[in-house]
């Protein structure tokens, strides 16, 4: 089996645990704060992943430092807004809007590599917010009511995880892969451990399940992410990804009793129409920086 084809497979895994983490997130009481989840998950990963650095002899603090505290930084800036949108509306259109990322690294490859607007850069994104606002029509018949400030997360999660993605390739290129995922926790940690301090909300026995559930889950996602994007195009990648939404429809719709509307389908099939457009011009990048 070739080396694509294993990281083809790593980015299924990846998009099968990164949607049991929103499972987690979602069944979790809403008293619990997502700061608070995100330390909770940070502090999980952080051990596990230190323990295997250790155990493999490897520099603990990576070569570019600079560049690993950035993407620290962006994780944990996305991971707190994406568990705030699977907390305050339906999973299924959560992970959609998470995967709207494709289409903005599209739009800050133009500005980061210095790439012309083409074709089908504007194709993409006029197919892709087609899509959004197909899925987020306010006139449909639905028995959810998301507000304005619940979408506006949730798309910074989206744009600061496209930033992040673009930080990962760059990195997996001069890192080794565990220092890389490393560092997300370590400066989620540094950074919310004052906050998560001052504002304790003491979980119960039955939360604690879903908190660690969300640690385990979220790191193996994490380490086949990693994987995964090492040697696979960028075209590949982000349509593989893609299944998460799948997967957390399923979940929605199972779990969650969540309905899943015929305009659901449709901005969802749009959404990801764009997303291959966007990430086969990225394709030919390769997301050099």
């Amino acid at each position: 089996m070739k080396i694509s084809s294993f990281n083809k497979f790593y980015l299924v895994f990846a998009s099968l645990f990164f949607s049991l983490m929103t499972v987690c997130v979602k069944k979790i009481d809403g008293e619990i704060p997502i700061y608070e989840l995100v330390f909770f998950r940070s502090v999980f990963s952080l051990i596990i992943t230190s323990i295997i650095i250790k155990n493999k002899k490897i520099n603990p603090w990576g070569k570019n430092k600079s560049l690993l505290i950035i993407r620290g930084l962006l994780g944990t800036i996305a991971l707190m807004c994406i568990f705030y949108s699977i907390r305050n509306m339906p999973l299924s259109i959560s992970t959609v809007i998470q995967y709207t990322y494709p289409i903005f690294i599209s739009i800050f490859a133009v500005f980061l590599i210095k790439e012309r607007i083409n074709i089908n850069l504007i194709l993409a994104l006029v197919i892709g917010w087609l899509g959004i606002l197909i899925i987020l029509n306010p006139y449909q018949t639905t028995q959810y009511e998301i507000d304005k400030f619940t979408i506006f997360i949730a798309f910074v999660g989206a744009i600061t995880t496209s930033l992040a993605y673009i930080i990962v390739k760059k990195l997996s290129k001069q890192e080794n892969i565990f220092i890389i995922i490393k560092y997300f926790p370590l400066i989620s940690v540094l950074t919310l451990f004052p906050i998560v301090y001052t504002n304790w909300i003491t979980p119960q026995i039955k939360d604690l399940i879903w908190i660690i559930g969300i640690g385990i889950f979220t790191q193996a996602g994490q380490t086949f992410l990693t994987l995964g994007l090492k040697n696979l195009p960028a075209s590949q990648a982000s349509s593989i990804n893609y299944l998460q939404v799948i997967f957390g429809s399923i979940w929605g719709i199972y779990i969650f009793g969540e309905n899943i509307t015929l305009n659901f389908v449709i901005g969802s099939i749009f959404v990801l129409l764009g997303t291959i457009i966007s990430s086969s011009k990225l394709q030919k990048t390769d997301l050099q920086l």
